[in-house]
């Protein structure tokens, strides 16, 4: 809240406060998850908390759905759980600020042997862009390259019938299935 205030009183500072917010709240999300909770947490019950806290703090309409799920749930280990709920809060954010009016659509399918979220959003990439080739830093994609595990994610953004779509591969032991 007093980042916030500030943000307003002092426009020239306010994007990189606000920035600073989201990753702030994406780290309180999780903590609140965490309390009462020992052990690894819930992919879908985090995506859910980082989408709506996103939706709430930019005021736009951010859809998460559950695409097909392989028998048990997806958990995130203790370790791996900011780092992916700070790089998930960065995609959305992403999305948003570089797209257009319509909802950002968030999906996460559950399969075999890894899970898939797929963030579109309406619009189009200015040009190709490189993931590899972009410095590690501390926001957007570059904050999204320094946090991701390098053997157990995949990051893509593509183009496809007028949407930006970032595929996110996780696989363990960035996560582990449950049940």
């Amino acid at each position: 809240g007093l980042l916030q205030q500030t943000a307003q009183r002092r426009p020239e500072i306010g994007p990189p406060l606000l920035e600073a917010i989201g990753q702030v709240q994406a780290i309180a999300q999780v903590y609140g998850m965490q309390v009462g909770a020992s052990g690894p947490l819930d992919l879908v019950g985090v995506l859910g908390a980082i989408g709506a806290t996103v939706q709430r703090s930019l005021g736009h309409l951010i859809d998460v759905s559950l695409g097909c799920e392989v028998g048990g749930r997806w958990m995130l280990p203790e370790a791996e759980s900011i780092p992916l709920a700070l790089t998930l809060n960065e995609l959305l954010i992403n999305a948003v600020r570089h797209g257009d009016a319509t909802p950002v659509r968030c999906r996460i399918d559950a399969r075999a042997d890894d899970v898939l979220i797929e963030i579109s959003n309406g619009g189009s990439l200015a040009a190709p862009l490189e993931l590899r080739s972009l410095p590690t830093g501390m926001h957007g994609l570059g904050l999204v390259r320094a946090l991701l595990p390098r053997r157990s994610a995949q990051l893509e953004l593509v183009e496809r019938d007028g949407r930006v779509v970032t595929s996110l591969t996780l696989r363990p032991p960035s996560v582990r299935r449950e049940g």
